[in-house]
């Protein structure tokens, strides 16, 4: 292919995929399969690798930078980013209003969108093409992460529509959804890195990277909630023209012509919030004329026409009653608290990790104090501080054990690092996690903590390579262990050998290699043997994957022991391998999204999400317009409340059964 031939078929590709990812990641609603879109993303980046000439900054490929940066630069915002002023009941938004009143009149409307607790980020944009991207800082300045924001596909490289002003200044908020906030701490836990404290931090961490490959690895999430157009009389019309040019804006919004429409919306997601995929700690609202809010203008600190709802944050004191360790499946030493159990945030909390040796120095927590507990992100509880008043004659400073409470092996602790770690690679906890790692990744139902434990104790498994050699002898003889029990546990050993390669890549627990990673990286390396012979370059060269990640990678597959883990599953029936042709079950769902929400009669949420998946559907965690059914059992939240709003289908367990039959 020549030159002009290229140019010509990247002309189509660029805007092609630019078009799938906007339907994907913004409107969460896909156009096409992972595999199709990979394959025309993987023939553009050849084709700009072979003319390179033709690479422009709005390109699909150049979302990730190719190498670290040194620094950042400051810069100063042209617009200052102020803060709000806030509020934290009824009583201070009726004092805001009547102090709008007596400056603008009684003729207002308000725009309520949720505040969410993430980074906030400024985006400049010059004939349609995203040029810069900066960081709150002071409001005043701030460093410029443009390679970073890059990388966050619901941030347009090149704007939508062909009536573009030729200059914008776009505000808006990058987040990290909830369930990717739960996989990087999990990850970081059975790695015994610091965990992250709430999704907040982690974003506003994760901005900071110098290596926007690691910023890309994390899939963080952004919603525009401003801009200055000319053609723009409302806040509400702003936010309708910033979904026209492509940006994610959080759909969640609502235009209120009252006060106390304004109070039901802040009332209504007080309690709804729990339920959405991101963190919102309360509700923004704006009177809705830009000509009024010019008119307000701004005092010293705050924009007189805008204030926060904040939520109260959900907090409790409790008893530390006791500080245990427990030991990963890569040999680090976590304490955790056991507490009196309390109820926060509708849960019952009874245990808090304490992350490391330092965070307990820190806190000088002992056995016996009474302590502020939150969950970090509403997910993770942690101990926020001890309450020092309180604490009972008698207590002694915690000392961290300087041997394996599993082995008694002498733990280490290497210099820079805040994890110390159990050496021992024969370790009962490693072997444990390792074990149970495996049994999560492939779906062995009747593999639980209980039955791994007696089997290590006994010795009857020490690798996951054991597990295929089990007999119904050797389960039977465990406590609790019956015939038909051992019967079905063997059936599901036997089952997990038919899982596909990303799933079994995964249960191999390498580090930095969650769900996600491991799905794209069988993708790229349909096998164990293509995998195996990868370089670091070649890994790092796939979409958000970063050198740390890479060098895991090849050191976990040049180990002599994990090449003969490899050989003794592939002697059990494992393929190791992408099966060739894999077709789902049907296609009676194609094109449908489906949501999932409650308690269903007999299928898991995993069940049913495979159900789904097998048949050509699609799930997605949020409703949306373009939702096509609510699956919804026993006790279902906000998303059936949503549904209904949207008119949304609505189906239980046996409908969706009936959905399936009807279509075949």
């Amino acid at each position: 292919m020549d030159q002009p031939q290229a140019q010509e078929r990247i002309q189509t590709l660029r805007p092609l995929l630019s078009e799938w990812g906007y339907a994907y990641y913004v409107l969460d609603d896909p156009k096409v399969s992972d595999a199709v879109y990979d394959q025309h993303y993987q023939e553009l980046k050849a084709l700009e690798a072979q003319f390179p000439d033709l690479i422009t900054s709005d390109s699909p490929t150049q979302r990730v930078g190719n190498r670290p940066l040194e620094r950042f630069s400051t810069v100063t915002h042209r617009i200052p980013l102020y803060s709000l002023e806030n509020a934290f009941s009824n009583e201070d938004l009726t004092t805001w209003e009547e102090r709008l009143i007596k400056l603008a009149g009684d003729d207002l409307e308000f725009v309520c969108e949720l505040k969410i607790d993430g980074s906030a980020n400024a985006l400049s944009y010059r004939e349609g093409l995203f040029i810069q991207g900066t960081t709150r800082g002071d409001g005043v300045q701030g460093e410029e992460i443009t390679q970073n924001l890059r990388t966050i596909h619901a941030i347009p490289l090149k704007l939508q529509g062909t009536d573009l002003p030729p200059e914008l200044e776009v505000r808006g908020e990058v987040f990290l959804p909830r369930d990717e906030f739960a996989r990087i701490n999990q990850e970081r836990l059975a790695t015994g890195e610091k965990l992250f404290a709430n999704p907040r931090n982690a974003c506003a961490g994760t901005l900071r990277q110098l290596d926007s490959r690691v910023v890309a690895a994390r899939k963080l999430d952004f919603f525009a909630y401003t801009a200055h157009f000319s053609k723009a009389t409302t806040q509400w019309e702003v936010l309708n023209q910033l979904e026209a040019f492509g940006f994610g804006v959080n759909p969640n919004r609502k235009l209120c012509k009252t006060l106390t429409e304004v109070h039901a919306f802040c009332h209504y997601w007080a309690e709804a919030r729990h339920q959405l995929p991101y963190e919102t700690d309360g509700v923004v609202i704006k009177v809705n004329a830009l000509s009024t809010q010019e008119e307000l203008g701004f005092t010293s600190k705050f924009p007189r026409w805008a204030i926060a709802f904040k939520y109260p944050p959900e907090e409790a004191a409790t008893l530390v009653r006791s500080i245990e360790i427990q030991v990963g499946r890569t040999g680090a030493l976590t304490p955790v608290a056991e507490l009196q159990p309390i109820l926060i945030s509708g849960s019952t909390v009874s245990r808090a990790t304490l992350h490391n040796q330092d965070r307990i120095q820190e806190l000088d927590v002992r056995a016996g104090d009474t302590v502020v507990v939150r969950k970090a992100g509403e997910i993770i509880p942690e101990i926020l501080r001890v309450i020092p008043e309180l604490r009972p004659e008698g207590t002694v400073t915690y000392e961290f054990p300087r041997t394996c409470p599993e082995c008694q092996t002498p733990v280490v602790r290497t210099p820079g690092e805040a994890v110390t770690r159990c050496p021992n690679p024969q370790c009962p906890a490693s072997i444990r996690g390792h074990l149970i790692h495996w049994c999560d990744a492939l779906d062995i139902e009747g593999m639980g903590e209980k039955l791994i434990a007696q089997l290590v104790a006994i010795q009857a498994v020490q690798s996951v390579a054991d597990i295929y050699s089990l007999t119904l002898l050797q389960l039977q003889k465990l406590e609790r262990m019956g015939e038909k029990s051992a019967v079905k546990v063997i059936e599901q050993i036997q089952r997990s050998i038919e899982q596909p390669w990303g799933r079994v890549l995964y249960g191999l627990g390498i580090r930095h290699i969650g769900s996600s990673i491991s799905t794209e990286l069988a993708r790229a390396f349909p096998s164990a043997e293509s995998l195996s012979q990868a370089t670091p370059e070649a890994i790092n060269n796939l979409y958000g994957f970063g050198e740390e990640t890479a060098q895991a990678i090849v050191a976990w597959f040049q180990a002599t022991e994990n090449r003969v883990l490899l050989e003794r599953l592939r002697s059990y029936g494992f393929l190791l391998a992408n099966q060739k042709n894999q077709q789902p079950a049907s296609t009676v769902l194609a094109g449908k999204t489906f949501v999932l929400t409650g308690t269903l009669p007999s299928l898991s949420r995993e069940e049913c999400t495979v159900l789904i998946e097998s048949h050509g559907g699609k799930v997605t965690s949020s409703v949306s317009s373009r939702t096509s059914y609510l699956v919804a059992g026993e006790k279902a939240g906000s998303k059936l409340t949503k549904a209904e709003q949207l008119g949304v289908p609505i189906l239980t367990e046996d409908q969706l059964y009936r959905l399936l039959t009807i279509s075949s």
